[in-house]
């Protein structure tokens, strides 16, 4: 049965093949190649051990080291693909911390002298489920948190779509995140069970082989990522407008402060022909400075920034006076029509202006 774990790096290298002839490749290409190539290479070395017993007992052990490298390659993806990154440097390369304190950790307990190929059963294989309670418990704990994180990269990259239509695309990313979510499934049952010396072999590799073929069929049938620059009109859209703002965090947090205490103050949002443009102008600052802040610290885009405000001033209106007409109320407190005033309405206080009314 062992001979079908031979599957996921044929599958892996052959991913990594299509990538490999793409044209104009982008650097989230060349990530999602490096990591298929890791995955190929992770699951054609846990192969040879198993299938004929003869295997390099260092490279065995450092091995076991690439499931620390699973979290950060899909983060690095997913920054990659949005166009946040066109290369990783400085602190970027901290998120291979526990990768290389794994390998140096099995270096000292193996030596550098066990470059030999030797039969299995004369070797000292350092396995990451059982020899250190505290890797195990750190890889447990990091995957969950690279996927939360590759999910706020996403979150935030559909804010900043100009185009819905192009927030679609974003289903292949999430594809990822729930792929490497099975195999962090798949690792927790290998360490329960295996507590409990019943773990049914190859678990974990099973799960990373049904994985690789998901996302190798899916990528071919449902996307054309594999052949063609399919998402470089996503990266386009999502292109650094921030980064080249030049607005620094502290002055970011400054403006979105200001902004705030602007439109409150002020109640600007009752102006029905306000726009992001008149408000960056009352504050004397450029509009796409304006709608980072508003995207970085209230996710949310310029519309919904006001008409949150506008459904705060009509709930406050109606709990003083129940007699409010309606129609009149979506008008004073900046709407141009009533359906938009119930849609803004329902989204904002969960529900109609007349249920709401009904509940007070």
């Amino acid at each position: 049965m062992t001979t079908v774990l031979l599957l996921a790096p044929i599958q892996a290298f052959f991913l990594c093949s299509l990538l490999l002839s793409k044209q104009h490749k982008s650097f989230a290409d060349k990530v999602l190649m490096a990591w298929l190539f890791g995955i190929g290479a992770h699951t054609l070395i846990y192969f040879l051990h198993f299938q004929f017993q003869l295997s390099v007992p260092l490279v065995i052990n450092l091995n076991s080291a690439f499931p620390f490298l699973q979290g950060p390659f899909l983060l690095a993806y997913v920054v990659a693909l949005v166009g946040m990154r066109q290369r990783f440097a400085g602190l970027d390369f901290l998120h291979l911390l526990p990768f290389a304190g794994f390998a140096l950790f099995v270096l000292l307990q193996t030596g550098l002298n066990t470059i030999v190929v030797a039969p299995s059963d004369d070797m000292l294989f350092i396995s990451l489920l059982t020899f250190s309670n505290l890797f195990t418990f750190l890889l447990l704990v990091s995957v969950p948190i690279y996927i939360a994180l590759s999910l706020l990269v996403m979150r935030r990259a559909k804010l900043a779509l100009p185009s819905p239509a192009e927030s679609s695309r974003f289903r292949w990313i999430w594809l990822f995140g729930v792929g490497l979510g099975v195999i962090w499934i798949a690792t927790m049952a290998a360490v329960i069970l295996d507590k409990q010396q019943v773990s049914p072999p190859h678990l974990i590799f099973w799960a990373l082989t049904i994985v690789v073929y998901v996302l190798g069929y899916l990528g071919l049938t449902r996307t054309k990522v594999f052949t063609t620059p399919e998402f470089e009109a996503l990266k386009k859209e999502l292109q650094p407008k921030y980064q080249k703002s030049g607005l620094k965090p502290e002055d970011a947090r400054a403006l979105y402060e200001n902004l705030v205490a602007y439109v409150d103050s002020e109640q600007a949002y009752l102006d029905a022909e306000i726009s992001l443009g008149a408000l960056a102008g009352s504050l004397s600052v450029s509009t796409n400075h304006v709608s980072q802040v508003i995207n970085e610290f209230d996710q949310c885009k310029f519309n919904d920034f006001i008409n949150k405000r506008r459904v705060a001033e009509a709930c406050r209106r109606l709990q003083r006076s129940r007699d409010t007409n309606l129609l009149e109320l979506a008008m004073d407190v900046g709407f141009n029509s009533k359906s938009s005033f119930n849609r803004a309405f329902r989204k904002f206080a969960g529900a109609t202006p007349s249920e709401y009314l009904a509940g007070l």
